[in-house]
């Protein structure tokens, strides 16, 4: 039996009609990176694709996550570990006036 661990990714803006839902709960296994939650995310929800990742696959740059309220960026990027029970957010490029 394969263990998994539920997490809990909330969307902003432009995802979440994408989405269907603000809340995304997503498995993956222990110990697993930011890009698999991405392959998870993307598997799951095909209409976020073309916003999240390239025709490769790579998170597009525009795209910003947050575990735990902290930037990947300031950590290991999408290579960085998802902890047990972690808050994920993902905020697409906003706008504003």
């Amino acid at each position: 039996m394969e263990v998994v661990h539920l997490v809990q990714v909330k969307v902003y803006a432009t995802l979440r009609p994408l989405a269907g839902a603000a809340m995304l709960p997503a498995e993956t296994p222990p110990g697993a990176t930011v890009r698999t939650l991405v392959d998870e995310l993307v598997a799951r929800w095909p209409r976020l694709r073309p916003e999240m990742v390239n025709g490769s696959g790579d998170l597009l740059d525009r795209i910003h996550i947050f575990i735990d309220g902290r930037s990947i960026r300031f950590m290991e990027g999408v290579d960085t570990r998802i902890p047990l029970n972690a808050r994920v957010d993902i905020f697409p490029p906003v706008g504003g006036g």
